[in-house]
């Protein structure tokens, strides 16, 4: 059972003065017939597009910064990535004369030392307010108060946003500040809103160097606020309590007896901070109920309480202005349009169209199944010509003697036959989908002679080949997988080759055994020879027919009928940059159903070697090799001149890491299989132009990591994982490296983690969690990589991880459109918990427009729909994570992106896209994508011959191929065949068999087709943890899946934001 009230310990024990938010709203909601008071702070007005004043602080340190150091701009764009700030803070330190970073007086200090002119502070923010419009928070303060359940709202903000807000409605603003005090003497009426700004401590200018008569009137202010906090519920959000002359009326106000309770509401689910926590005990002590109360922000808390609070139309109200704040078309999608071009190229693929039953036979059951339904009816069926599946009834496809057979007595009602319409053959993994491949995998086996598991795969008898291994002996048999598709409005058969792997007693091994045979004999299965195998398959399925068709039950007259046409689909791809013109037979133009677009490959950003200026190259090692990495600036103006790293390592092996770390310095060459992309390694300065420290056994920055005592795997590596945290901790006090590299020998290989049914542990993950808490950066390093022998790879990819993990940049996209975010949407699910009981994390990883990692933020969801073990968000949970994502990018730019695009891997449901929606009200443009790895289409590529006619092709699709399937649905080759060190040479990374696009579904949007495969196409280059010239997914799903995995073990929501260097 969830508790309402933490415990949260002081010196004296632990008091219960955390108050969990739903117990929270309850508790305003069961005392509404007291109206409440608000104090905001400039956290509450970060939605409405105005800086917190910590944000504000970072700007104005930044500006000092760049303006005594000019040319850097574009290495301290991002001001939320903690090491630009590092830096920032760094330099500054360094001068002598500015405050300690958090110190009390910096908000003061550093607008004066920014703009040592009042009229200039005063311009600072008088645009930032002009351009401010009051968001969701302030308007529900509004028509709390119009219901009134709100009195008044005291601020330090001098923005006028409750105000401003409550015009729009049937109230009347009372503004009362230093200047017009007065009017709090006079009573309120019913429509009327008290609107009290405090001048704090410093506004323009600090509150002890106004006029005396100016510090009367504030505390004038201040006496007020005592005088209403004494029967007046208060609520605080968005505040910090930087302010002394503030803090201090409050400690005055709650010395006093009274009945308003205070309830301090902070951001996020750490702790207190310390002054708050120090209030709140103060309070208690002078007889006052107080508490601190983690929310996820001032629109969250304001919308739970209008929801929770209002009732009937004003409940109405309230939504309909939560459902405003978003622009309705913006949930609009465009469809998909291709331009075409007179030079092409065709692709072909393993897709046949194909006519599937009409109708199916469906009946009702008098007892159903309580658990395992789809087993128990394939149980009950047996080995009948016969497959059911439960779809609010049962559907079946077989004869109604074999329903009745089977079921018996426990059919309800009559056998009927319903039709089948389009959209029940929409999902693949949807039931009607399924018991169609049933029956049609069932007849095809018997038609052919082959073997079946009667659900969607087929192979030989014979046996292909017979593979040794240290277990035993495995027979392997050829194998096609077959799917069932809709492709722009068609229904097609998708044929996979593939393999079937049996023991000698005829059973299946286990994937790790059947998986690597599998690789073995298909990896080198490229064009020919794939193409080959789907004929083959062609030929013993369809015949020579240009039709063919199985019934089911096989050899039954009145059975079920599917029809396939025996020719594959086709796609027409256009050439932008021209090419041979395609002449496309007579005879194949009808099975080209499809057309796409070949794109360019996206360039890169790096530095020159003066560290003066931008330069572009496609290849990731040949632009650092050439040039510098992007970030090269900060090395040549001495801003971070060195990378110093640490190590954690078993003292047995000291002296063999020690000598393999050495060749960090030496030149490798590629092997001559990896010479078309791989260049050689020059050693880590030449090719970074960065010195590396690197430490010795037994100096500060070596640390020895014990032996674990335990034995078994669970107690070992649960130890394993305390031993390096406490070297890491060690090593990082008395040394603090930028990164730390963690040897793990083989020897402790079984302690690496282990799994049961209740529970798991990673070591990797475990450590990774720890470190990323404080902010320190770690490389580990397995033993087996010391022997491996291609070192020229694992010495570019070891360099790489150490740079980018001390923090640098070694490349950026070139793209100029700066006014996008992308935002990959991860989720991790404790699938060994209870249903109902699921644990759900959200990750929100934002890039900008040139492929920047910006900020990672976890995000607890609240409310989780599983649908078949995937975790979908409710609308209140989207909608907070679009509040989020739209904060995260206000404080990297303090201003909003004109375009937000949102990837995932699952389809977006009604309730995520209203809710990401809403919470990105302000942004114009929303585009919502679906990307999977496609895991059956698979296409050939063709060459254009002398005439103009196709030809095979011996390299895959060329990688930037985008096809459309149908309106919202398109195909790109991330992965496939590609130019890397020389344009006239195709370059295929990874050398295995045929690539597998990527499927993208648009849920919302109306970016046009080349320009949104174009974005994914380049963030699929910014995985900086990898040299690899791409990854098969774009960086914000390998991140923020990845991300999301290790983020489970923080349990730290909202407030926290990490740098995702830290966990890759």
């Amino acid at each position: 059972m969830n508790q309402a009230v933490s415990p949260l310990p002081d010196q004296e024990g632990k008091e219960d003065i955390v108050l969990s938010l739903d117990a929270f709203v309850r508790s305003v909601g069961v005392r509404k017939s007291a109206p409440l008071s608000v104090f905001l702070g400039a956290g509450a007005s970060i939605s409405s597009g105005l800086p917190s004043a910590e944000l504000c602080i970072w700007e104005w340190k930044r500006s000092i910064f760049l303006t005594n150091n000019p040319g850097l701009e574009a290495q301290f764009s991002e001001l939320t990535l903690p090491a630009i700030r590092r830096r920032i803070q760094q330099w500054l330190d360094s001068q002598g004369i500015y405050p300690p970073e958090g110190s009390p007086d910096e908000y003061g200090y550093y607008i004066r030392e920014c703009f040592p002119i009042a009229e200039d502070r005063r311009a600072y923010f008088r645009e930032k307010i002009r351009t401010a419009r009051p968001h969701i928070g302030y308007q529900l303060v509004c028509q709390l108060a119009e219901a009134g359940l709100m009195r008044s709202v005291w601020s330090t903000n001098f923005d006028g946003l409750a105000a401003r807000a409550a015009a729009s409605y049937s109230l009347t603003p009372l503004e009362v500040g230093i200047d017009s005090q007065q009017r709090l003497t006079r009573p309120t009426s019913d429509g009327e809103l008290l609107c009290i700004s405090l001048h704090g401590d410093y506004r323009y200018d600090a509150l002890k160097n106004t006029s005396e008569e100016l510090q009367t009137q504030e505390a004038a202010l201040r006496q007020a606020l005592i005088e209403e906090t004494r029967s007046t519920p208060l609520i605080v959000a968005g505040y910090s309590g930087r302010d002394d002359s503030v803090m201090e009326a409050l400690y005055a106000a709650y010395a006093e007896a009274g009945s308003g309770t205070l309830y301090w509401c902070g951001f996020g689910d750490g702790d207190p901070p310390a002054p708050v926590a120090d209030l709140i005990r103060h309070a208690r002590e002078h007889g006052r109920n107080a508490y601190y109360v983690p929310t996820l922000g001032f629109d969250d808390l304001m919308t739970r309480l209008a929801l929770h609070c209002l009732q009937g139309d004003r409940r109405e109200a309230a939504q309909h202005a939560i459902a405003q704040i978003a622009p309705q078309d913006a949930l609009h999608r465009e469809p998909f349009d291709v331009p075409e071009y007179a030079a092409g190229t065709l692709i072909k693929s393993n897709a046949f169209e194909i006519d599937c039953p009409g109708e199916v036979l469906q009946f009702d059951l008098k007892t159903w199944p309580t658990e395992r339904v789809w087993a128990t009816l394939r149980e009950t069926v047996g080995d009948r010509h016969l497959v059911a599946v439960p779809f609010r009834k049962v559907l079946a496809l077989g004869t109604i003697e074999d329903i009745r057979d089977a079921f018996g007595d426990n059919i309800k009602g009559p056998i009927e036959r319903t039709p089948v319409t389009p959209d029940d053959l929409k999902y693949e993994d949807g039931a009607v989908v399924s018991l169609m491949r049933q029956a049609l995998v069932r007849s095809m086996a018997a038609k052919a002679g082959l073997e079946t598991d009667g659900r969607k795969q087929l192979w030989r008898s014979a046996v292909l080949r017979s593979v040794q291994r240290s277990i035993g002996r495995y027979a392997v048999h050829e194998a096609a997988e077959i799917f069932l598709r809709r492709i722009g409005g068609v229904q097609h058969l998708v044929l996979m080759p593939s393999l079937k792997v049996f023991d000698q007693a005829g059973a299946e091994p286990p994937p790790e055994i059947a998986n690597p045979i599998k690789l073995e004999i298909l990896g080198y299965q490229h064009n020919g020879p794939f193409n080959k195998a789907v004929n083959s398959w062609r030929k013993e399925l369809f015949g020579d027919d240009r039709q063919a068709a199985f019934t089911f039950p096989p050899d039954c007259g009145s059975g079920f009928t599917f029809r396939i046409r025996r020719s594959p689909a086709f796609g027409r791809i256009g050439l932008p940059t021209g090419g041979r013109p395609l002449t496309v037979p007579g005879t194949m133009q009808p099975l080209i159903k499809h057309s796409g677009v070949q794109l360019a490959e996206p360039a890169l950003l790096f530095s020159n070697k003066g560290g003066t200026a931008a330069v572009r190259d496609t290849h990731p090692i040949r632009g650092i090799l050439d040039n510098r990495p992007y970030d090269y600036p900060l090395t040549a103006r001495g801003l971070s001149p060195s990378l110093r790293i640490g190590v954690v390592c078993p003292a047995a092996e000291a002296g063999t890491l020690q000598s393999y770390l050495q060749n960090i310095h030496r030149a490798f060459s590629p092997r001559r299989t990896e010479q078309d992309y791989l260049l050689d390694y020059p050693g880590f300065q030449a090719a970074y132009g960065l010195p590396i420290e690197l430490p010795a056994p037994d100096s500060p920055g070596w640390m020895t990591c014990p032996e674990p005592a335990a034995r078994n795997a669970a107690e070992g590596s649960l130890e394993v994982a305390r031993l390096i945290d406490r070297s890491i901790e060690a090593l990082q006090s008395s040394y603090a490296p930028d990164v730390v590299l963690i040897y793990f020998p083989d020897r402790w290989q079984s302690f690496r983690g282990y799994s049961t049914d209740s529970e798991s542990f990673d070591v990797h993950n475990f450590v990774k969690a720890f470190c990323v808490q404080r902010g320190i950066a770690t490389q580990f390093l397995n033993e087996d990589t010391l022997s491996d022998n291609q070192q020229c790879r694992v010495w570019w990819w070891l360099s790489l991880a150490l740079y980018v993990k001390g923090m640098r940049t070694p490349w950026l996209l070139d793209n100029l459109a700066d006014n996008a975010a992308f935002v990959g949407l991860g989720f991790s699910i404790d699938k060994s918990a209870q249903r109902g009981d699921h644990v759900v994390l959200g990750c929100s990883h934002i890039y900008s427009a040139r492929g920047e990692g910006l900020q990672y933020r976890l995000s607890k969801v609240e409310n989780p729909i599983i649908r078949r073990g995937n975790p979908f968000m409710s609308s209140d949970d989207a909608r907070r994570v679009g509040d989020t994502i739209r904060q995260l990018f206000f404080d990297a730019r303090m201003a909003l992106p004109e375009r937000v695009v949102l990837h995932k891997r699952t389809p977006f449901t009604k309730d995520e896209r209203e809710g990401l929606r809403d919470g990105l009200s302000g942004v114009g443009s929303i585009d919502m994508l679906e990307i999977q790895i496609d895991h059956a289409l698979r296409y050939l590529a063709s060459t254009v011959k002398p005439d103009g006619t196709p030809g095979e092709d011996n390299y895959p699709v060329r990688r930037g191929t985008v096809m459309k399937l149908d309106d919202f649905s398109a195909l790109l080759w991330v992965h496939g065949a590609t130019s890397a060190l020389n344009p006239r040479y195709k370059y295929f990374q990874g050398k295995r068999r045929i690539p597998a696009p990527l499927i993208i579904r648009r849920h919302a949007g109306n970016t046009p087709l080349q320009d949104m495969a174009g974005e994914i196409l380049g963030l699929s280059k910014m995985n900086w943890n990898t040299f690899d010239l791409y990854t098969k997914l774009p960086a914000t799903l390998q991140s923020s899946n990845e991300i999301a995995r290790i983020g489970s073990l923080l349990q730290r929501f909202g407030a926290a934001s990490y740098d995702y260097r830290l966990f890759i």
